[in-house]
């Protein structure tokens, strides 16, 4: 599954493509990371999936195919 994935890592928030290692932007504060996590997946219609600081999923919203209208 192709998404967007807001993490923390290294006292700092994180947006990067799931199962890749380079990140699209990283942030200190974690609303930010989320909503420019949200602006990514948008863009590139695919969910974006938030992540808690210990790794646990928060949310997936879906904005590709299968995403409601």
């Amino acid at each position: 599954m192709d998404a967007v994935e807001t993490y923390r890592a290294h006292n700092m928030w994180h947006n990067r493509m799931q199962g890749e290692e380079t990140d699209l932007s990283s942030h200190v504060i974690r609303s930010q990371a989320i909503a420019e996590g949200r602006i990514w997946a948008k863009t590139r219609q695919v969910d974006h999936i938030v992540r808690n600081a210990d790794g646990s999923v928060e949310s997936v919203t879906a904005f590709g195919e299968h995403a409601e209208v």
